[in-house]
Order: structure tokens, then C-alpha cells, then sequence
């Protein structure tokens, strides 16, 4: 291994392996290969480079760790490694990307670099668009772009979302590209090796969905990457995704170019009104789902360019900006911040602004409209069965003979007629005796419910750290119960159940009922996670807490405490 100037050690830190003891000849960090207990079980020889694992015995020289974690060949491995790490131990070290130099200890590959001026935005544009051409969507991004995103072919061409190309094209794309006559030097993603070769930004590190941003007349102005594997250190909280989304890039490599932060815009420039939403991808999706022109910024408080977007899009005839940044404006101080600023620069550029909300259960206004579209294609293919419209008085015991030839006309193989129907033993044996009978024994089993929905008060613009969050939110806020004071009561009714439903059963059927498609009358918005549903008769009150995934936690709650009641005359319906 001495022809290569970089040993084991420095395949570690571009891989994220956090050293937890140092030898004179070796050094331990945390096995990537144990499922439990692998903190500092990894040996790694310095004077042979290579490693192994004391607990589950994996083991190999160091090529073929950074090959086994990266799931490509040993070869590949090589021409990888050889190419993020400098020629030799006499010149200076390149990192492999952006994203992976904070892996690094501080110092250590720091260096000055000569930088390419930024090209034209025509260059940039013409550039782009030719590599793109040269890019085809990979059968497992498309399947995620379908069934995940909501996007038909169509769509997908018209964003013009590729797969990242393997790296062994690094070389050939620009060759190509120059061929062709287009501009390398300045453009974002671009740069020169140390061969003198110019080469383009793409590894198995950033392999991932390729997201062109366009600027207001439309220019292709640079790309973001949606990885397939997220950046997440090693120390970070299990429960992080870590870092999805990355700029193609080229900064802080030999003659290559940031790509800085653009504003997104997709749709029409002249709209009337323009949303503006986190994330170029989150962007694209909503325009092709809403049909509305989306400008997106890459973070909530990153506003660079934004007034300029706005001046832009006034003098194009655009009067309203609505802001739809991520649900969690409402419980992150730092969106709030930015969904207020957001405001401010939209009436400092004489334009009308107002917030989106939407259905709190979704977190984007992507994630929102594809519930939506995936809850309309679902309301026409279900039918309830006989017993959940016979519970909503959607039809009456003597209709259930419709149900049965229903039942007669499937195919086989099919269900019993008892779970068709959707009675239990006891019921159906009531219909085997007699219509009478059986319609005697569901009325009798037919009770109504009454219940009571309580939501956090956001109309004072306060951000509240578990708004729309699980019951685990709650406790990392410091409180043990639901503060009553926080909250307001939105809605008190009734709901027809039968005698054998549990708890559970009922908070389900209210939160269907209450979500989405939301009743006239009512005050609140889509049940969702801090929510309290309270069921109550004459002898009892009862108090669940709405956690994540809709289980229902019993809680104590004060209802005498809370903040106010919602009216009818007050609901706005500003939530959908």
C-alpha cells in the first residue's frame, strides 16, 4: 500500500469512522458492520492498512472497507479514493465534496484554491441544459418519482430530473460538453484535476435525483442533488434523516465554481399570485400538483435573492405572495422567523402576502398534495360495508340484501359473507334468523357518542415546541400532561358508534371524520398529533393525547383551563 500517499486513516474520516482510541500503530473506531455494541470495536492498522472487527470478525485491507460501505466494486474503489485524495503526500489534499468536509479534522485538507469567475447565465444555462440531455432517470427514481412523488413521465421530463451518472463519466461528460462548444469554467459543478483534466462533480457520495433550479426568465442557474443516501454523522441522533439534499457543486475544488444559494422559480413569471415554499424539489412537486407557479429558497432564513424575485415578479403583474413554508413554522422558531421575514420583504416590495396552512399530518405542501391525490384515488375505490353505513344511518337493516348480492356477484375466491357484511358472530347469526331480528339487534346496539376536539391556539403567532407533534414533543418541552392553557376547544358533537366499539375505535372514526374533507360547523382544523379528543357521557370524562401515526394516548387535561372557545362566526376555515 506505500504507492498511495493517504492510508487507512484517511479513508476513515472521509467515511465518517469516529476514532475512540489511538495505539501507536493503530487506531479503534466505532464498527460499521455491528448491529449493536459497535462503539470502538473496528481496529485499523496503520502500518498495513488494514482492518478488522474485534466483535463480529469483518475484515479487509482498506480499499475494500471504503468499497463495502460505499456498495461499489474494489476497482472502482480505487479510482475513487485516488481521485478525492491528493497524488501524494507533497501536495495538497482534495476533498471529495462539500457535504463531506466537516467529516475531516479542521485543518487538515484546508488549502487556497483557485476558483473559476462565475459564468454568464446564458453559459450556465446552455451548459446544463446539453449535460442533462446526456442524463437518463434510473428505473428505481423513477418508480420513487411515481408511486413516492406524485409525478407522471411527463412531469418528470418537464422539471427535468435525471439520476446523477456514475463517476467514471467524470471525465467524458466535460469532453463531451467541450465538443459540443459549451462552457465549463464557471459554471457550478465543473472543475480541473490534478491531472489538468476538467472533470465534473459527481461521486457514489452524491449519487442521488438531479434537481435543476431555474432563475426568474427561466435559465437553468444551477442544481441541487436529492441523495440516495443522506449525510449523517456517526455521533448525530438516531432518529435524524440527516443531510438529503446537496448543491452539484464545485467550490473549493481547482477551477470550479460555487453554486451559491438561487431562488427556484417554476411556473409562470406573470402569475397574480406566487407561492414560495423550502427546497427546489418541494417546489417542483406542488407546481405540478397545484398548477401554480412555486419560487422556493433553499432554508427558511435564507432570503438571498428573494427581494430581487419579488421586485421582479411586481413589475411582472404578480399582487399576492402566499407563503408555504413547512408545517413546522408553528414549532420551529427558526421558520417562524422566516415566514415572518418572508412577509416583510413581500410588503416592503408593495406586494399582498398571506400563510398556507393545510392539514397538519403533513409536514410540506408536496407531502399535502400528494396525500390528497392519494385520498381521492382511495374514496373511489372503498366502500364501506354494510355495518359502517348502516352505524352513519347511510342506509337501513333492510337494505343489507343489496350487500348480499353484492357479496353473490364476486369472484372467488372471496370473504365470508359475515366480514363483507361486517358483523360479528352474533349479528350475523341475527340475520340468518330474520331481517327483523337482525335489525332489532343493531339498533339496539347503535349509541351515540359524544365527544369533544381541543387544539393548540396558534392565532397569536406564538410558537409552540410540540405543536403537531407526538407525545415524546411534549416531554422535551417540559410538560407531563397537555397545558390546557394553551389550548382552545374547537368542536363538541356527537358520533353514532355501537355498544362493542373501544375507545380506540372512536377516536379513530372521529379523526376520519375531522381530517381533510372537514364538516360545515365545524371550527377546527384536521385532527393531528397535540391534539386532546375528549369522550364524555354523564358519568365520565376521558382524555387522549393524538400521538404520531393517530394511537391515541390517554392524558390528564383540564378543560376549565383552556384559552377560549372557537365559534362558528371567528372560523375562517383558514386551515384546509
Amino acid at each position: 500500500m506505500d504507492e498511495y500517499p493517504f492510508n487507512i486513516l484517511d479513508i476513515a474520516n472521509i467515511l465518517r469512522l469516529t476514532v475512540r482510541r489511538e495505539l501507536a500503530d493503530s487506531v479503534y473506531v466505532d464498527c460499521p458492520f455491528c448491529n449493536k455494541h459497535r462503539k470502538g470495536k473496528l481496529n485499523l492498522n496503520l502500518m498495513k492498512n488494514v482492518w478488522r472487527c474485534n466483535r463480529c470478525g469483518e475484515s479487509g485491507h482498506m480499499f475494500e472497507l471504503y468499497a463495502r460501505l460505499r456498495g461499489i466494486l474494489v476497482s472502482d474503489a480505487k479510482l475513487e479514493l485516488i481521485d478525492l485524495l491528493a497524488e501524494s503526500m507533497g501536495q495538497p489534499r482534495v476533498s471529495h465534496s462539500e457535504v463531506a468536509v466537516k467529516a475531516i479534522p479542521a485543518g487538515r485538507y484546508n488549502h487556497a484554491v483557485e476558483q473559476s469567475p462565475k459564468a454568464s447565465r446564458e453559459e450556465i444555462d446552455r451548459t446544463m441544459r446539453a449535460m442533462l440531455e446526456m442524463l437518463s432517470v434510473r428505473p428505481e427514481h423513477r418508480e420513487h418519482l411515481h408511486h413516492v412523488r406524485g409525478l407522471n413521465d411527463d412531469q418528470i421530463d418537464y422539471l427535468g430530473l435525471k439520476s446523477t451518472p456514475s463517476f467514471k463519466l467524470r471525465h467524458v461528460i466535460p469532453r463531451r460538453l467541450q465538443e459540443r462548444g459549451c462552457t465549463l469554467a464557471g459554471v457550478p459543478g465543473f472543475f480541473v484535476d490534478r491531472y489538468g483534466k476538467w472533470t465534473v462533480n459527481f461521486t457514489t457520495w452524491t449519487a442521488g435525483i438531479l434537481i435543476p433550479t431555474r432563475d426568474m426568465d427561466g435559465l437553468i442557474s444551477g442544481a441541487q442533488i436529492r441523495l440516495d443516501k443522506p449525510i449523517k454523522d456517526d455521533e448525530s441522533d438516531p432518529e435524524e434523516q440527516g443531510t438529503k439534499y446537496i448543491w452539484f457543486s464545485s467550490s473549493n475544488k481547482s477551477k470550479g465554481t460555487s453554486s451559491g444559494c438561487p431562488v427556484n422559480l417554476i411556473g409562470n413569471s406573470y402569475a397574480r399570485t406566487v407561492y414560495i415554499t423550502e427546497g427546489a424539489f418541494k417546489a417542483g412537486i406542488a407546481h405540478c400538483l397545484m398548477k401554480r407557479t412555486v419560487l422556493s429558497i433553499q432554508g427558511a432564513n435564507n432570503l438571498n435573492g428573494v427581494k430581487e424575485a419579488f421586485l421582479t415578479l411586481k413589475d411582472h403583474g404578480t399582487q399576492l405572495i402566499v407563503e408555504a413554508l413547512d408545517i413546522d413554522k408553528f414549532n420551529n422558531a427558526t421558520v417562524a422567523k422566516g415566514a415572518q421575514k418572508i412577509y416583510l420583504l413581500a410588503k416592503s416590495c408593495g406586494l399582498r402576502c398571506r400563510s398556507l396552512t393545510w392539514n397538519p399530518n403533513y409536514k410540506g405542501i408536496d407531502d399535502w398534495q400528494i396525500a390528497l391525490r392519494i385520498r381521492r384515488a382511495q374514496k373511489k375505490e372503498e366502500q364501506k360495508n354494510f355495518k359502517e353505513r348502516f352505524r352513519t344511518d347511510a342506509c337501513s337493516a333492510e337494505q343489507v340484501n343489496e350487500f348480499v348480492q353484492q357479496w353473490e356477484d364476486l369472484p372467488e375466491p372471496k370473504v365470508s359473507l359475515a366480514s363483507f357484511l361486517g358483523v360479528n358472530e352474533r349479528e350475523f347469526a341475527a340475520f340468518q334468523e330474520s331481517i327483523a331480528a337482525f335489525s332489532s339487534l343493531l339498533e339496539r346496539e347503535k349509541v351515540k357518542r359524544r365527544f369533544r376536539i381541543y387544539q393548540l391556539d396558534l392565532s397569536t403567532g406564538q410558537v409552540v415546541p410540540f405543536a403537531f407533534k407526538g407525545i415524546k414533543a411534549l416531554a422535551e418541552a417540559a410538560y407531563a400532561q397537555p397545558p390546557a392553557r394553551s389550548y382552545c376547544l374547537v368542536h363538541d358533537g356527537e358520533i353514532n358508534t355501537f355498544a362493542s366499539d373501544t375507545d380506540d375505535m372512536i377516536l379513530e372514526r372521529i379523526a376520519e371524520q375531522y381530517s381533510d374533507d372537514l364538516p360545515n360547523g365545524y371550527c377546527g382544523r384536521s385532527v393531528a398529533p397535540s391534539d386532546v379528543l375528549e369522550l364524555y357521557d354523564e358519568g365520565s370524562r376521558r382524555y387522549f393525547y393524538v400521538d404520531q401515526d393517530r394511537t391515541y394516548l390517554p392524558v390528564r387535561f383540564s378543560p376549565a383551563a383552556i384559552r377560549r372557545t372557537v365559534t362558528e362566526e371567528e372560523n375562517t376555515r383558514e386551515w384546509r
